[in-house]
């Protein structure tokens, strides 16, 4: 599993289980409060903001990465800082509910978040969480590219409206040709299934009438695995339906591996685990459906 340790320990506050003796501490605060400074570290007014590698939000200096992704141990989308367990940002999604009431609708959107994330229906999202379930706001970085992100709100309003029509603006509808690395799905309904057809969005909006709602999460994908010494697009899918011969049935199943022992004659192929029981088996190469 990926060390988030790392993520914790940026977290933590100053002085927190650190070994300096109190007197050392008083002596460095007093420096900064009568404006000097430490040997080796610039003075505040020459300290210059970064930005996050996870988001590209500012931050201070020194700081890893914005507090969101420390939190959520979110990491660069860039495939040569990822290992085969972290997870990066896909993009914000929303769930379409239908619910008489605000609360429904926040459980209904939790029960189609869960799905789409266990499912296979969209391979490229690993998991998913919403807006709603976040003690401080996502980085600007995620959500300025939408109306103001409530974390439910009814289609039949002015604001439900804006985001709706900025959601259907960025979809790529039914069989629209696109890149092989483009990921544009925003929509999905109840089922965590993807809506990707106009009809269906229609169909599905006259149904619920007043009582649909737009429920905004963040999708996750899962960083590439590797295999040494070559790597593959991050968006390459590492969840597929396959039999599982301890359920006895057709479950999800997610990457894990390439089989390294040369001894069984199976070397290089690759692995999957069912998401139900854990049971390995041997499956189709993630990388064919480049």
């Amino acid at each position: 599993m990926t060390d988030h340790y790392a993520d914790y320990e940026a977290l933590r506050p100053v002085g927190e289980a650190t070994r300096t003796p109190d007197h050392e501490l008083d002596a460095r605060f007093g420096a900064q409060d009568q404006g000097e400074y430490l040997v080796g570290y610039p003075a505040e007014d020459h300290q210059r903001e970064t930005n996050c590698p996870s988001c590209g939000t500012s931050i201070p200096p020194g700081q890893p990465k914005c507090r969101f992704c420390l939190t959520h141990h979110l990491d660069p989308s860039d495939e040569q800082r990822h290992s085969g367990t972290e997870l990066s940002l896909l993009h914000v999604v929303h769930l379409f509910v239908e619910s008489s009431t605000y609360y429904g609708a926040v459980a209904k959107g939790a029960a189609a978040a869960t799905l789409l994330a266990t499912n296979a229906f969209d391979p490229a999202v690993e998991e998913c969480q919403l807006i709603y379930d976040f003690d401080e706001e996502p980085a600007a970085q995620v959500t300025d590219a939408w109306p103001a992100l409530s974390p439910a709100v009814r289609v039949a309003s002015k604001h439900g409206e804006e985001t709706l029509a900025v959601t259907r603006e960025r979809t790529t509808w039914g069989n629209t040709t696109r890149s092989p690395t483009e990921h544009a799905t925003y929509l999905y309904d109840e089922s965590g299934s993807a809506i990707q057809d106009e009809a269906n969005l229609s169909t599905l909006l006259e149904s619920a009438g007043d009582d649909g709602w737009l429920v905004p999460a963040i999708a996750l994908q899962h960083s590439p695995v590797k295999t040494s010494p070559e790597s593959w697009d991050h968006r390459v899918p590492t969840k597929t339906l396959l039999q599982c011969w301890e359920c006895g049935r057709e479950t999800t199943h997610r990457f894990s591996a390439f089989e390294e022992n040369s001894d069984n004659g199976r070397s290089g192929q690759p692995i999957w685990d069912c998401t139900m029981c854990g049971a390995p088996c041997f499956g189709p190469d993630p990388r064919a459906s480049q």
